[in-house]
């Protein structure tokens, strides 16, 4: 929940659920075994990591994993190494120690005056962890300077000549629309590709590497799904369908039989997005079938969509006394575009360390597309309003695919309704757009969206099929492979998200 390090709606959401998987019981073995020190070795990582000293547990329990490999012990060597991956994950997304993050602040924006780029450091809105008894600083805080501060912002858009995000979609947002059409428009056809593309010797020589692979679904907007292949078809073992609530195509590729310098695995598909945009008399708001299996799911608190006492609250608090449900929502929409400004956000450390999302920015006040879409949606719940984060990717005109999700919530009488709060605040990044253009702008996108987008899931957290069982896992979204390989001595899911591509074209 992508255009990483740039000027967009990013949502690298690469989270992971880490559950430790359980280790064998064997008959002890002596002092001076591998085994007994990869034991010893494993109850100091995990206290290393408990105490929040992360690299130091890192290291811990790549020691424990390489004594369990030479004891012979397979489940106790993954457990470890998925301990030193959760490590990993906490930290790789803070590099900076406080040196380095001043450093890295004055080259990026030597113009700048050190006391203003002094609150970037230890004024709100920026993100930091301890880690071994130090203050490490989010790599995205040096990009994400921007976006709080619109003058430089404007400069930035204002030297390229325009705001490639905004300005290509202001014909959707300025065109006046037709009511009686209904609410999908201005179909567009759209050939993807997604291709895995891993050097062979990046990989195990044996073992079963396991992929979930994300694939188009059929929703409101988005229709004539069509899966054209999935090669090589000997790996394909299931596939969700376009039906479901998430596209998949689950692949087994036994690393035995790998020949050739590389693994290539592609995808192609095809679909028709639609324009979405609905027009809402509140009067018209029908109740809601509160014993209904989807009222109740899309109300309910989830692992990063919750519902808090806190949450309730600020909630209470965006809507006051306004009790028709469009209505609450337009204002939630309003808070959120108004006073949360758009921040990549820590997704990995987030996952790790098991913060919701939506938690996270009631926290903090910033966020990126997919964190500003879980908390709109909790919000949504906590007042009784079934809501949830859609999404995949987004397809900036011409045809530049990133990987992005925004919201949606439900009315009776008229269904699921669009929000994307992310493309919104892109008109205050404009340089030259006048007020009046920006909120025009912005409240296009509470109840519309443009026909550049590719859905791959209805809502994020949607289990995998089939149930990859106790790994290290990007399961909040799938817009990247999600990867199991016990043979692997490293991250395999890292290794094909960094050798993933995809490709969206108009047909």
């Amino acid at each position: 929940m992508i255009y990483q390090r740039s000027f967009t709606c990013i949502l690298l959401v690469i989270a992971a659920a880490l559950i430790l998987a359980a280790g064998c019981t064997t008959q002890a073995p002596s002092a001076s075994s591998p085994k007994t020190a990869a034991d010893a070795t494993l109850a100091q990582a995990d206290a290393a990591y408990a105490a929040a000293n992360y690299h130091a547990a890192e290291s811990l329990y790549l020691l424990a994993q390489e004594n369990y490999t030479a004891a012979g012990d397979r489940a106790a060597s993954v457990r470890a190494r998925n301990g030193a991956i959760r490590s990993f994950r906490m930290t790789v997304e803070f590099p900076y120690n406080r040196s380095a993050y001043e450093a890295a602040l004055a080259t990026a924006y030597p113009n700048v005056s050190a006391e203003r780029r002094a609150g970037w450091i230890d004024g709100s809105g920026f993100a930091s962890i301890r880690s071994d008894n130090e203050t490490l600083y989010f790599e995205e805080n040096v990009g994400n300077v921007p976006f709080h501060n619109f003058d430089l912002m404007r400069n930035a858009t204002a030297a390229m000549g325009q705001n490639p995000l905004y300005d290509p979609l202001t014909k959707y947002a300025f065109a006046p629309k037709n009511a009686s059409s209904g609410p999908y428009g201005e179909p567009v056809t759209w050939v993807g590709t997604e291709n895995v593309s891993v050097p062979r010797d990046q990989l195990p020589a044996n073992g079963m590497l396991k992929i979930w692979l994300p694939l188009p679904i059929e929703t409101g907007p988005q229709t004539n799904v069509t899966i054209v292949s999935v090669e090589p078809a000997q790996y394909v073992k299931s596939a969700t369908g376009t039906g479901a609530d998430i596209g998949i195509v689950y692949l087994e590729v036994p690393l035995e039989d790998l020949k050739g310098p590389f693994l290539n695995i592609t995808a192609t598909f095809r679909f028709v997005q639609h324009e979405e945009h609905f027009v809402i008399d509140p009067v018209k708001v029908l109740p809601y079938n509160t014993s209904s299996l989807e009222y109740r799911k899309y109300t309910a608190s989830g692992t990063n969509i919750v519902i808090t006492p806190e949450m309730k609250a600020k909630a209470q608090e965006i809507v006051g006394n306004e009790t028709n449900p469009y209505l609450q929502a337009q204002k939630i929409y309003w808070y959120i575009v108004d006073t949360i400004p758009y921040s990549h956000a820590p997704h990995f450390q987030l996952a790790t360390s098991g913060t919701p999302e939506s938690e996270y920015i009631l926290e903090t006040g910033i966020g990126d597309c997919g964190t500003q879409s879980m908390y709109f949606a909790a919000l949504c719940r906590s007042l009784g309003i079934p809501a949830r984060a859609a999404g995949g990717y987004q397809i900036f005109p011409p045809e530049n695919g990133g990987t992005h999700f925004w919201a949606e919530y439900y009315l009776e009488g008229y269904g699921w309704i669009p929000v994307d709060v992310t493309a919104a605040e892109t008109a205050d990044w404009s340089y030259n757009a006048t007020p009046e253009d920006r909120h025009i702008f912005k409240a296009y996108y509470f109840g519309s969206l443009d026909p550049y987008r590719y859905i791959i899931q209805k809502d994020v957290d949607i289990p995998l099929t089939p149930a990859p069982g106790d790994a290290v896992l990007f399961d909040m979204v799938l817009q990247n492979p999600a990867t199991v390989c016990d043979t692997c001595q490293d991250d395999p899911e890292m290794l094909l998200i960094q050798n993933f591509t995809t490709i969206l074209k108009k047909a």
